[in-house]
């Protein structure tokens, strides 16, 4: 069973939202006019510590009805595989692909859309292959995770260069211990903003 808190969609999700680099779309509805939150929202103005916070504060608004939620034991793969296409959607900048009462689009809509961002892809890593990241603006970049003593957190450093789909060691480390250590040799600090640019 897959974890919603190690997917890269969801982690995408807490850290723009919380950092205001991404604005949330207002709620999805269901047919009979109550508000559809997922699994794992966290977020309205202000960030809950979970989902259920989340929920007693919209309830506490008068006038807003939710849907009727799983009530304890574990949430369900098919909840937890919906909420995913959710954040997939929001992270992607696209309207979720989950259909929701207001703005959805058929599955043939989705489906084409998705083929074509696979080719894009595709064809964005040959292209990244031949070029290298050297025209890549800093800004679309990551933060340099770093400790409160200003030195790199090498751990938090090595787990984003895995989300960004590589493997530790870098071919100039060659080690997994010397990886992300030394800014000099190591080629995976050009993945990251920080202030030796």
């Amino acid at each position: 069973m897959a974890l919603l808190s190690s997917n890269k969609w969801y982690k995408g999700y807490l850290q723009k939202v919380a950092n205001g680099s991404l604005e949330l779309p207002a709620y999805d509805l269901n047919p009979d006019g109550t508000i559809k939150i997922y699994y794992g929202e966290v977020f309205c103005r202000h960030h809950y510590s979970a989902t259920n916070n989340l929920v007693l504060h919209i309830k506490s608004h008068e006038g807003i009805h939710l849907q009727e939620g799983q009530k304890g034991g574990r949430v369900a793969q098919k909840v937890v595989d919906a909420a995913v296409k959710w954040y997939k959607g929001l992270m992607l900048g696209a309207e979720a692909e989950v259909p929701s009462a207001i703005g959805s689009r058929s599955e043939a809509e989705d489906e084409e859309e998705h083929e074509d961002e696979e080719e894009g892809e595709e064809e964005g890593e040959e292209e990244g292959e031949k070029e290298g990241t050297d025209g890549e603006e800093a800004s679309e970049r990551p933060p340099l995770p770093m400790k409160k003593n200003g030195s790199v957190h090498v751990t938090d450093m090595r787990k984003q260069v895995v989300l960004m789909g590589h493997k530790i060691p870098c071919s100039t480390c060659g080690n997994r211990n010397d990886c992300c250590k030394d800014m000099e040799s190591c080629e995976y600090f050009h993945l990251f903003q920080h202030d030796m640019d």
